[in-house]
């Protein structure tokens, strides 16, 4: 999905609860840009309050797609509530300080005296100079320019979130990345600390990485300036000829240099599918050709990888509306045509946990129990699996569809055994329409109409296994029996596998973040969030 031109939203578009649905864009009044100062806390409070509502309503957006907790922007979310506390304090003491001018001008009129109107004006116009000065220094913009730059993204996954780098780095954090272990002789030191990295917003499922920053032309000016004075009299003192260390790199300690290579160099600590995240640095405030000194520091950060933008455009904001769908992009678009699924799939496909209202029994032990909790939550039919699969032509290996009968004739319920048979038989007798109506006596969900029934049977073995990458022999060799024949299958046939495995698609994940040569080597898996057991039967009742 490609993203829509940049326009200029007001507030009450950045505050839109509810997306749109006609897709229509919407007459707004321009705003003010995040980049304009402002003296008055009262306005800063009105943009603070728009940005609050702004990422509420993407949060309100996640709860109602049940993906709330695969974007971390808790920090991000915290600091902008505290801003919003500081402004509101800011707000009421330059409120009483306007009126305190006002009692005094009336009094000084009731005591016969005269105030030049002129004067007076100024007066009431000009703020208590501690105030105003709290409010000039507000870190609102910066908040305001991070959201704007973050609805201009798609694939995100975190604001404002640490990275670290060095020997003594942990592992990484980022869904789907693996950290690379950079130590000494494969050692790491305890005395050593690692680097640390601020990333403002982490896109396109944690392969870009963007720092905002409102440094001006004169800031980097002045920054170059001190760290030149400083070199020099550090030279003087040591009574050197004026070479220093860092005189082969003179701009190596410049804020703006040291912050940017401190992301690349935490970048390079990280890999997702054999490629590191693209550093992104803009810069809304700094003007390109104005100054040689200043475009010298961005040649240096374009040639070491490093993608720098200067323009106020890269935060200019859209309205939430028309860019929700690409911040959270829907995952099932790139699912091939055809599905390969697993035996964990086909069990929440017939489970009573899925179809029906369990009620808790005093024999159900903790995992039971809270598969009930669970789904009382997310109807995962409905929310996952139905979008998931319907409209595609759905297949598993014949290992999975024994695996998951040998479950259901053991400790199936009645109703989970009628829709296995409804899902599964291979009887010509029953078409997909006759077996979607069969279904609906079995749940208390709507059956897409869509829905591809039954789900075909398959050979392991009737897609050769020639044409997969090297790496493919290490999995294999990983795996047990069973999951052989899914995993391998899928990866052979091209097509989608999808399993809520999480222990097999880890343990696949950590094989080919080490051994795989190209992000291509990667087989198509779909790891569904959460998975459904059978019901079962109580111990010892037949």
């Amino acid at each position: 999905m490609s993203l829509p031109l940049r326009v200029n939203g007001s507030s009450e578009d950045a505050s839109t609860r509810a997306p749109t649905t006609n897709g229509t864009a919407q007459t707004t009044p321009t705003v003010t840009s995040p980049l304009q100062p402002s003296r008055s806390a009262d306005e800063l409070l009105v943009r603070c309050r728009a940005l609050r509502d702004d990422i509420e309503a993407f949060r309100d957006h996640l709860k109602t797609q049940r993906k709330e907790h695969t974007v971390e922007m808790s920090h991000y979310r915290g600091v902008v509530k505290s801003e919003l506390k500081n402004l509101e304090r800011l707000a009421q003491r330059q409120k009483e300080a306007r009126e305190l001018k006002q009692a005094e001008a009336v009094e000084t009129i009731q005591e016969g005296g005269e105030v030049d109107s002129d004067q007076s004006e100024a007066e009431l116009d000009s703020e208590d100079e501690p105030v105003g000065q709290s409010v000039a220094s507000s870190n609102l913009p910066f908040l305001e320019s991070v959201w704007n730059a973050t609805k201009s993204t798609t694939g995100l996954v975190a604001m404002q979130k640490r990275f670290y780098f060095g020997e003594d780095v942990k592992k990484q954090t980022v869904a789907g990345a693996s950290r690379i272990r950079r130590g000494r002789g494969g050692t790491r030191s305890s005395t050593v600390k690692a680097g640390k990295a601020l990333v403002d917003i982490v896109a396109r499922d944690g392969m870009e990485w963007i720092k905002v920053s409102l440094i001006t032309n004169h800031r980097m000016l002045m920054d170059k300036a001190r760290e030149g004075w400083s070199a020099y009299s550090s030279d003087e003192d040591d009574g050197s000829d004026g070479a220093s260390v860092d005189s082969d790199d003179p701009d190596s300690n410049i804020p703006v240099v040291k912050m940017s290579e401190a992301l690349l160099e935490a970048s390079m600590e990280v890999r997702i599918r054999t490629k590191h995240p693209q550093v992104r640095l803009l810069l809304p405030k700094v003007v390109e050709g104005r100054q040689p000194e200043v475009d010298k520091i961005l040649h240096r950060l374009r040639s070491k990888g490093i993608s720098v933008e200067c323009d106020g455009s890269t935060v200019a904001g859209y309205p939430l509306n028309r860019v929700i769908d690409n911040l959270v992009p829907d995952p099932f678009l790139d699912f091939t045509t055809t599905l390969n699924i697993d035996c964990t799939i086909l069990l929440a496909l017939v489970s009573d946990f899925s179809h029906t209202d369990v009620e808790a029994e005093p024999w159900f032990h903790k995992a039971l129990k809270r598969q009930v909790e669970i789904e009382d939550k997310e109807n995962l039919l409905p929310n996952l699996l139905y979008p998931a699969i319907k409209g595609r032509k759905l297949l598993c290996t014949h290992e999975a569809a024994k695996r998951m009968r040998e479950i259901v004739d053991t400790i199936g319920t009645p109703g989970e055994k009628a829709r296995t048979e409804i899902l599964m038989s291979d009887s010509t007798e029953n078409d997909a329409e006759s077996r979607r109506i069969q279904l609906k006596e079995w749940t208390k969900f709507e059956v897409p109409t869509n829905l591809e029934l039954p789900v075909q049977v398959v050979d392991k073995d009737s897609v050769a296994a020639d044409g997969l990458p090297p790496v493919a022999s290490r999995v294999r060799q990983s795996l047990t029996a069973i999951n052989q024949s899914v995993f391998m299958y899928g990866w052979s046939a091209g097509i989608t596998t999808i399993t809520s495995n999480r222990t097999v698609t880890k343990q696949l994940d950590t094989i080919l973040d080490e051994h795989a040569e190209s992000e291509s080597d990667w087989p198509k898996i779909w790891l569904c969030p959460t998975a459904r057991s059978l019901v079962g039967k109580e111990k010892g009742r037949e």
